[in-house]
């Protein structure tokens, strides 16, 4: 299925099904995550949660900014712990400062509703018309940012910011289990 090497996936607890690597190509989880795609939702409940969500003037805080928190912590330990240079240190927190600033100023600006629901009918037609499995597996990596398995469970799922941006968490299944031979149905 396309580039298996693209993405990696994290694997944190090795298994006999799986093998010992840590990361393992994304080849391995698009079965699973195309099941969750191919559940996608959207009729006019759905729809309506995304508008009504996306018209609120609340705005969580993005996954995004936690990451890039995360990161800027575990640089400056590296720094204090003497495996950083100063120069490194301040080049790359510049660019983790730059990252986070554009990120708040992409969340203030606000997507109309309608937009959104104009992106997720184009996204459901792009993948009911996927005619190959390798137009379905760049879909799913402009869905999936990030996937963390153990064993045969799924611990984490990142959308990419403009899959959140439009609303699609609402639209998918809550979650499909990994195998090695092959997956099990999405459960809502």
């Amino acid at each position: 299925m396309g580039n298996t090497t693209r993405i990696a996936k994290l694997h944190l607890e090795p298994c006999p099904a799986w093998g010992t690597a840590a990361r393992i190509g994304s080849a391995a989880w698009e079965v699973p995550l195309m099941a969750q795609v191919g559940g996608i939702r959207l009729d006019e409940e759905v729809l309506s949660a995304v508008v009504a969500t996306l018209a609120s003037s609340a705005r969580p805080v993005t996954i995004d900014l936690a990451r890039l928190d995360r990161q800027k912590r575990e640089l400056a330990l590296e720094h204090a712990a003497g495996d950083l240079s100063d120069e490194a240190y301040l080049g790359r927190m510049n660019v983790l400062r730059s990252q986070t600033t554009g990120l708040e100023r992409a969340a203030d600006r606000e997507l109309g509703a309608s937009r959104a629901v104009e992106w997720l009918r184009a996204f459901g037609d792009a993948w009911r018309d996927a005619d190959v499995a390798e137009a379905k597996a760049e879909l799913i990596h402009a869905v999936y940012e990030r996937v963390v398995v153990a064993g045969r469970r799924f611990v984490e799922v990142r959308l990419t910011p403009a899959a959140y941006k439009h609303g699609l968490a609402l639209a998918l299944p809550d979650a499909v289990m990994a195998r090695p031979e092959g997956f099990e149905p999405p459960t809502y």
